[in-house]
């Protein structure tokens, strides 16, 4: 049994699945669909749908060029049965997919880095922007801590002032008492 892929969307198309359309040349086209059937019927590219295999391929959003799609492609030789050959196909399959699958998601996060340093760069522009809500409700309880500090050094700051002053004088009265003056 095999999965066969849709001309259209390039889905999978698991057996008794699908739709087969032949052509006059003897052609076979296979749709996963009636969506993907009605769109061939009335002849629209596939390149231009957003949600088909080939837009996506062509515009940077899948895997296109990698050496594991050389082993999907369909081999019309028949060959004899003979066990091993079949076992070690299947261990090669899985390996296939493993290597895929891990050339995908990095391809992927790849694609995905420069749009993750665009998110970030927005996020930090909403958070400049909009500081006051985020620290709304901490800040009046900053704003009253702070008036008090403000408060508590103004007085620090006067009582110094005035200890200074005093000091001051107090030295000043000490040496106009040291100083003698003659007449």
């Amino acid at each position: 049994m095999r999965i066969e892929t849709c001309s259209v969307s390039g889905a999978p198309i698991y057996p008794g699945h699908g739709m087969a359309f032949v052509r006059n040349d003897g052609k076979v086209f296979r749709f996963s669909s009636r969506k993907c059937r009605k769109l061939f019927e009335r002849r629209v590219n596939a390149n231009r749908i957003a949600w088909t295999k080939a837009y996506r391929r062509n515009h940077g959003k899948e895997l296109s060029v990698d050496t594991t799609f050389e082993f999907e492609k369909r081999r019309n030789v028949p060959v004899k049965y003979d066990r091993e050959l079949y076992s070690k196909t299947i261990q090669a399959m899985k390996k296939v997919s493993e290597i895929q699958e891990k050339r995908q998601r990095s391809f992927y996060f790849k694609r995905m880095v420069s749009s993750l340093k665009q998110r970030k760069m927005q996020v930090q522009r909403e958070i400049k922007m909009s500081r006051d809500l985020i620290y709304a409700p901490v800040s009046a309880v900053g704003k009253a801590h702070t008036i008090k500090q403000k408060e508590e050094s103004k007085k620090l700051d006067t009582e110094m002032k005035l200890k200074n002053t005093s000091s001051k004088k107090k030295q000043q009265e000490e040496e106009d008492s040291d100083v003698e003056i003659d007449e």
